[in-house]
């Protein structure tokens, strides 16, 4: 519990309050009075390049930066070029047999290090004749 000489000192004196009451009064009358001639060209100023979008200028690029940005949007043009090249050539069967042929070969690849598992042909795979199995693997059903 707080002693009294504390709750004393937290009441402001007579003097506080009329130094905030004339602070207070001060404050008042300059906004009824409105800004300055300075604040009002500060303020012009700030407005002029909001609306004008200076205010957002960048610094210029330096020519290797232009350079690059070139070199790759003009990359990004051949990739869109060359994907609707392939969408308009490629029959979606096409396609479709090439996605899966570059999954097997990723498949094999990120399965290479790993213990040998036999992959098993899908109905409308044609199967292997007997004897052309990696060594370790059989067609038998096991």
């Amino acid at each position: 519990m707080p002693d009294s000489e504390e709750t004393l000192a937290a009441v402001p004196t007579d003097a506080e309050i009329e130094a905030w009451a004339e602070r207070e009064r001060e404050r008042r009358e300059a906004w009824l009075r409105g800004p300055s001639q300075s604040q009002k060209a500060e303020w012009a100023a700030r407005e002029h390049a909001r609306r004008t979008g200076k205010h957002l200028a960048l610094p210029t690029p330096s020519a290797d930066t232009r350079r690059m940005a070139q070199h790759y949007l003009r990359d990004a043009q051949l990739v869109a070029e060359g994907a609707m090249s392939m969408l308009f050539n490629l029959s979606v069967r096409d396609m479709f047999d090439e996605l899966i042929r570059h999954g097997r070969e990723w498949e094999d690849e990120y399965t290479r290090g790993a213990a040998p598992r036999r992959r098993v042909p899908l109905e409308d795979e044609p199967s292997k004749p007997r004897g052309q199995e990696p060594p370790g693997v059989s067609s038998q059903p096991t």
